[in-house]
């Protein structure tokens, strides 16, 4: 149901618990800098253009191997018809900059911008130059990951779910930097334990068609078919004054289901990649299907030795990128609910029901972020 309308009635109290706001203070995007030895967190950032690029970026900063808050920034910008363009900054702490605010990560030439209202994505190398601003307001699609699908000790936010982007690219191919617009979502993740302690896999999934987001993850500890997992549909819109205000967001919890064989057909690899999930919860049924992985590659190669060597003792890491579409349905029930009118001689507009019934029924196409922090049946 479109949580702005019902804000809107004043009925938002009618829904289950899984489709409530998230409780507590607003989303922080800062570093927490946390100064446990197995400590990570990072913030990791899909970009779809308009132009057929994609970026992959995330900024880590990790207690793992001598010292403490080192910092490592790697990204991947794909063109149709070319292989992935890998790009990487590390440095140890004293070596790169956070600033006061913890907003602001200067890591050499890959910088992210979190201030509010405007985020930015910038990488100044030799090589390749990325300068990108998305929306990062306040009003714009955000939440909290449910703490009921999450290991203890595993925070995760959602702060930017398909934000409007805009800004320039200038590959080693390109002669001169290109303007681009898209969508960009942004994921902060953090934990004071060792993260290849807490879950074996983790899937991110973004998703878009026209103006509506979409974002789920599911993280398992093991290798069984079913686990716990969260996810949100977000449709912004234009005020009158050009600012975005939220018209309508769904969050629900549930359980992704694997009922298909590996992408790659070998059913006994050590990294195995389902080729669908089924979305199982309350009024909610739908499938994800993951096809053509673009990009699959071992992130612990870009850190350097001697840091490499310890985070290795307890992790063999490969992350997987692959193409997905998303259908979800929606039940009568959550979707066209008899609406009380506001005040007496109010009544629900047409356009309001046709809304509603827009809803019962979301397909998007997006992708999926497959994270091994070791081989499946390796724990």
């Amino acid at each position: 149901m479109l949580r702005g309308l019902l804000c809107a009635l004043g009925i938002a109290s009618a829904l289950p618990p899984s489709f409530a706001s998230a409780a507590g203070p607003a989303l922080d995007p800062s570093a927490r800098m946390l100064e446990n030895d197995q400590a990570s967190e990072y913030w990791t950032l899909f970009v779809e253009l308009d132009s057929g690029h994609r970026i992959s970026q995330r900024f880590l900063i990790t207690n793992a191997g001598p010292g403490t808050h080192n910092a490592v920034a790697v990204g991947h910008l794909m063109e149709p018809g070319r292989p992935p363009y890998r790009y990487v900054n590390g440095r140890m702490r004293n070596a790169w900059t956070l600033s006061p605010d913890r907003l602001f990560l200067d890591i050499a030439a890959s910088h992210l911008d979190l201030h509010r209202p405007t985020g930015a994505l910038k990488i100044t190398k030799d090589d390749i130059e990325i300068r990108l601003a998305f929306d990062l307001s306040d009003e714009a699609p955000a939440d909290r990951v449910a703490a009921s699908v999450l290991p203890r000790h595993y925070f995760v936010e959602a702060l930017a779910v398909g934000a409007s982007t805009r800004g320039t690219l200038q590959a080693p191919w390109m002669s001169e930097p290109r303007k681009v617009i898209g969508r960009t979502w942004l994921i902060h993740s953090w934990t004071a334990e060792e993260e290849a302690s807490l879950f074996v896999r983790r899937i991110d999934v973004f998703g878009q068609a026209g103006d509506t987001s979409f974002y789920g993850i599911q993280l398992s500890r093991d290798a069984t078919a079913s686990s716990a997992a969260w996810q949100m549909f977000a449709r912004p819109k234009a005020s009158p004054a050009g600012s975005t205000q939220l018209e309508s967001q769904i969050n629900f919890t549930g359980r992704w289901t694997s009922d298909g064989p590996p992408l790659s057909g070998k059913a006994r690899e050590d990294y195995p990649v389902p080729s669908r999930f089924t979305i199982d919860a309350s009024d909610i049924s739908g499938a994800i299907r993951l096809s053509n992985p673009w990009l699959r590659f071992d992130p612990f190669e870009v850190i350097p030795q001697p840091f490499r060597w310890f985070v290795r003792r307890t992790s063999r890491p490969q992350e997987v990128w692959a193409d997905t579409r998303i259908a979800v349905s929606i039940g009568p029930a959550l979707a066209n609910p008899s609406l009380p009118p506001s005040n007496p001689t109010e009544r629900v507009s047409n356009s309001q029901r046709e809304i509603e019934d827009e809803t019962a029924d979301q397909h998007v196409t997006g992708v999926a972020s497959i994270t091994f922090l070791n081989p499946i049946d390796r724990r």
